[in-house]
């Protein structure tokens, strides 16, 4: 059976096909210009094409509408908007950042333009398609960006070593995918999402392969989720990259693999079977939790601090998916991805070429660098929870909604994550410590120049941090 789209499934994926052709575009452009070293030209055709798709993203609610499209191939509902508008917002963030670090590190490199493109449209396919081989070609699509993307600095051995491990690495984790899928196709003769969700509460051998499928299949989310026991890549992958692109796969790549499986357990049905999934999740949620704020406690490199604190959020998200707590889940994912940009901007802005901030670098901070010190620490107060910012709102709502369940899992869960929650304290008051209370400094910050792009991106989200919970709480969602 033939199937032809029509006008509503074209505009279904517009914010896409603005983006790839836009990105296609670029790849030719870079060629024409009479200064190679001069992207200026390229910097301000993605910034319109952001801009462009986060209007379509916006008019596709009004037409044609939510619903399915392309023979359910693509789906269009208040989740998968939100979700694309986070990672419109992160690649604009990026890319106002990223300038002053291709300056600080001599990156030329201008295919970066044309590749954050291809990445926002495989993101974006892959928490809005509906069928598991369209997901699939989302996730190769961004993979394959970010595999480029951190090893682009080639005079720096750590990058191309970080964009090696997490080439191999990444290869598997979509090997455990793709063979997911083909045992899900097996059990349920579908590669739609319902139909293939179905499949896993049949009886007999054709149910069986479809819990092995959508078992391989949550291996790979995990793996790009950066859950334990999937998490091997994360620090050395954060470390070796430039930090503007460390902090866009940090935001919108978690996103991306903890939207989808969002998506994904919405259409779980609760009950004895679903609840084994949800099991699933919850303890690698609390695994993720544990193991990421313990190796984070002995961690000096801001950056490896960062890497393990985002696989302990990122289990916090699951625990939240996990007990059903979906909107509170979203409304974390947000602000996470807000705090996370925040933080990689600062650091972007205090390297210099090789330079690594670590526990060293920032001690007494605030003498030196007042204003530094000062965003510095209600970002990493916000990360452990500290009230009022909100980082402790969005860890409030969630396990408010887990501690409503009387299911002894969930309390256990509920108990981790407090538990956890404490545990971070340690590390993130650490680097407050850092930059207030030791009697002088071990290094100099010395070479910072004034960057505005990268002060108003650290100023609006400090601020956001402050007086967000005024504006944002998760019933905005609704």
């Amino acid at each position: 059976m033939s199937y032809i789209p029509n006008v509503n499934d074209l505009f279904s994926i517009l914010p896409m096909l603005i983006l790839a052709g836009m990105g296609l575009f670029l790849l030719i452009v870079q060629f024409l210009l009479p200064n190679k070293e001069d992207t200026g030209v390229l910097w301000l055709l993605t910034f319109l094409a952001i801009l462009a798709s986060t209007f379509s993203v916006w008019y596709l609610t009004q037409n044609p509408g939510y619903g399915n499209y392309f023979y359910s191939q693509v789906s269009i509902s208040p989740l998968t908007r939100y979700l694309n508008f986070l990672y419109l917002f992160c690649a604009a963030v990026t890319l106002l950042i990223v300038p002053h670090s291709f300056r600080k590190n001599q990156a030329h490199f201008p295919e970066f333009y044309a590749l954050l493109l291809f990445c926002l449209t495989g993101l974006m396919f892959f928490t809005t398609a509906y069928d598991l081989m369209v997901i699939f070609i989302g996730l190769e699509i961004f993979s394959l960006c970010f595999y480029i993307l951190i090893g682009m600095t080639r005079n720096s051995a750590s990058s191309l070593e970080s964009a090696m491990k997490y080439f191999l690495l990444g290869a598997f984790s979509s090997a455990f995918m793709l063979l997911g899928i083909a045992f899900l196709y097996g059990g349920s003769g579908s590669t739609n999402v319902d139909r293939v969700l179905n499949g896993l509460f049949q009886t007999g051998f054709q149910s069986n392969f479809a819990k092995l499928g959508f078992g391989l299949f949550l291996i790979g989310i995990f793996f790009k989720s950066a859950l334990v026991p999937f998490h091997a890549w994360t620090p050395d992958v954060y470390e070796g990259s430039l930090t503007p692109i460390t902090g866009f796969m940090a935001s919108a790549g978690k996103v991306c693999a903890l939207g989808l499986l969002l998506v994904l357990f919405q259409h779980i049905p609760s009950g004895n079977g679903g609840e084994i999934w949800k099991h699933l999740v919850g303890a690698v949620a609390f695994l993720s939790m544990t193991w990421g704020n313990l190796v984070a406690i002995r961690q000096t490199n801001l950056k490896r601090i960062l890497a393990y604190s985002s696989i302990s959020h990122a289990g916090y998200i699951a625990l939240g998916i996990a007990c059903g707590a979906n909107l509170e889940a979203l409304y974390y994912l947000v602000t996470y991805a807000v705090m996370n940009l925040a933080a990689f901007s600062l650091l972007s802005y205090m390297e210099s070429g090789e330079r690594e901030i670590t526990l060293k670098t920032i001690s007494s901070l605030s003498q030196n660098s007042p204003y530094i010190a000062f965003a510095l620490s209600v970002l990493f107060l916000s990360f452990a929870g500290f009230p009022p910012l909100i980082g402790f709102w969005s860890k409030f709502f969630l396990l408010q909604k887990v501690a409503e369940s009387d299911l002894l899992f969930h309390r256990f869960l509920l108990f981790a994550a407090v538990a956890n929650s404490a545990l971070a304290f340690f590390y993130y008051m650490n680097i407050t410590i850092q930059s207030y209370m030791k009697a002088e400094a071990l290094e100099d910050l010395d070479g910072l120049e004034k960057d505005f792009p990268t002060s108003l991106v650290v100023g609006i989200s400090v601020a956001f941090l402050l007086f967000g919970i005024l504006v944002f709480q998760p019933m905005s969602f609704v």
